[in-house]
């Protein structure tokens, strides 16, 4: 008598033999589905978060999202990173910044909560206004998102090097050659405002790319030219765009060259090509930019205020026939009207806070800085409350307690850096990003400290 096995009786039976031709019949479909599955993966919808933030900027935070903006929902989320890894797991605070570094965020806190409670006792803690002007603490959340998350190697997957591929001419599209109708109308419909990349934020683009992607060109020939071809088209946009944004430009430009220099090299011919097509593009894109003219009535109504605001500043502030810094009535002066516009206001915070006697722990939360109250400084609309100036603001909100607590934290960090030998990419990185805050108020801003602290962050744990 023939012995069947029990696995032979179960291949032949009738049940089994229906899921094989189920699965027969069901497969190619099942690998498309297995794709699209992947293309939506939790890590590849990170990345495309990523990429929309990098292009759209502050249209794209300005978003509304279950009645709050996106940008007021990112700022919670950082807030919510602090309080839980201050006060529950300190030990990715030591692990990932250092020991240290856990003592300055919890005497920031405790100064946000005794100044609160000395202004306007348990009231100020349920004023939105409080954390908007208290958002310079509440990024430093952005640090521990993708450690928390576990997704740190994020910036590594061929996705997100296909995508900065896209990134760096759509910024230059989108900024000054043609932005899609479809797209604007968007913005002006779900977001709460509008508004064309800075020159900040071209800045920060361009030295993502060359802090942490431009050694990949060291042995691919076509990102060695898309390098020189993008320089050639950015550099003079962000020169338009933004002085102290083009001065961080080219501290990040030249230590890349510096540090790539036998990258350049390696390839004589290569090398000749790739530089007559920077000259090339840096020059048709200076013309360019030099030609375009703005046709306010083609443009919304927020971007003609806001530049015919910068025409009353400009009078009020002019450029004089004057040394570039100088000393007048016992004030620092300046023959730009640009600096001299910031140079007076970061001057009237401190001599304020001085007459105040509020100089060591700031004016608090609540309140707009008095120095901004100003028609020519709070803009047409009335809603710019920033000094243009990442210290001086911590200066007004928390005073030199506050100041000096985050200048120590940046000098632990980049202790930290040099402790754990990264590269000095990282270093030149912060110096960069910090010196192009010193002239704005990127850092006040949701996406520009989203974007630096946790690519940074991501960098640090990969060590």
């Amino acid at each position: 008598m023939l012995n069947v096995s029990e696995t032979t009786k179960y291949q032949v039976s009738p049940l089994n033999r229906l899921k094989i031709l189920l699965f027969e019949r069901l497969d190619p479909y099942l690998g498309k589905i297995n794709k699209i599955a992947t293309f939506l993966s939790f890590e590849n919808m990170i990345i495309y978060f990523y990429f929309l933030l990098f292009i759209f900027g502050r249209s794209f935070t300005g978003v509304e999202l279950f009645k709050f903006r996106l940008g007021e929902l990112m700022i919670a989320g950082g807030m919510v990173m602090f309080f839980y890894h201050v006060f529950i797991r300190p030990d990715r605070i030591n692990s990932l910044l250092g020991k240290k570094t856990i003592w300055i965020f919890r005497l920031v806190l405790i100064h946000f909560f005794i100044m609160n409670l000395f202004e306007g006792n348990l009231d100020n803690f349920l004023n939105t206004q409080v954390y908007r002007s208290s958002s310079y603490i509440w990024t430093l959340g952005f640090i521990f998102i993708l450690p928390f998350l576990s997704k740190t190697q994020i910036f590594d997957r061929n996705i997100f090097l296909s995508l900065m591929f896209l990134i760096l001419p759509l910024s230059y599209i989108f900024t000054c050659v043609y932005y899609p109708g479809f797209i604007e109308n968007f913005f002006v419909n779900f977001s709460d405002k509008f508004r064309y990349l800075k020159g900040s934020d071209l800045f920060l683009i361009y030295s993502i790319y060359c802090i942490f992607f431009f050694e990949r060109i060291k042995n691919n020939n076509v990102m060695y030219l898309f390098t020189f071809l993008m320089s050639g088209l950015l550099l003079p946009l962000i020169i338009f765009s933004s002085r102290g944004a083009s001065i961080g430009t080219f501290i990040i430009l030249i230590y890349t060259i510096y540090t790539n220099r036998k990258a350049f090299l390696r390839n004589k011919i290569l090398f000749i090509i790739s530089s007559l097509l920077f000259v090339s593009t840096l020059t048709l894109s200076s013309i360019y930019l030099d030609w375009t003219k703005i046709d306010f009535e083609e443009i919304n109504t927020e971007m003609a205020l806001e530049s015919l605001e910068m025409t009353l500043v400009s009078k009020r502030y002019p450029e004089y026939d004057k040394p570039f810094l100088f000393l007048e009535n016992s004030r620092l002066n300046s023959g730009d009207g640009n600096l001299n516009w910031r140079l007076q206001i970061w001057q009237d915070v401190f001599y304020d806070l001085t007459e105040k006697q509020s100089i060591f722990f700031g004016y608090g939360y609540d309140n707009t800085i008095p120095a901004m109250e100003r028609i020519d400084r709070a803009g047409l609309d009335g809603t710019n409350i920033h000094v243009h100036n990442y210290f001086v603001n911590i200066l007004a909100r928390g005073g030199l307690y506050h100041l000096f607590l985050f200048i120590l934290f940046y000098i632990f960090l980049l202790k930290r850096i040099i402790n754990l030998k990264l590269s000095n990419n990282s270093l030149v990185f912060i110096l960069a990003v910090l010196f192009v805050s010193f002239f704005d108020s990127s850092m006040e801003s949701v996406r520009f400290p989203f974007l630096f602290y946790s690519i940074l962050s991501s960098k640090i744990k990969e060590k």
